[in-house]
């Protein structure tokens, strides 16, 4: 199962970077929930995102990123999360 989460971590950021340019004019600054690499919603705090992706997904992965142009670390929160 780690092996999973870890491809989807790699996915869904792929993903991310791809729909970076067009999210940042306006979303900059909020937190993009993914899941089977699609952006799922944004959100105005990393925990919102983190509960609306359990709401939504439970056990299935999902991943939270902050939508900026800076490399920042999230923590936990730049990891696919996984409840189970």
């Amino acid at each position: 199962m780690a092996h999973a989460i870890e491809v989807e971590i790699e996915r869904n950021f792929a993903a991310f970077k791809d729909m970076l340019a067009n999210l940042l004019p306006q979303n900059a600054g909020q937190y993009a929930l993914l899941h089977d690499q699609e952006l799922k919603g944004l959100y105005t705090t990393p925990g919102d995102a983190e509960r609306a992706g359990y709401a939504q997904f439970k056990e299935a992965p999902y991943s939270v990123q902050l939508v900026t142009d800076e490399p920042i670390d999230l923590g936990f929160y730049s990891y696919a999360l996984s409840q189970g």
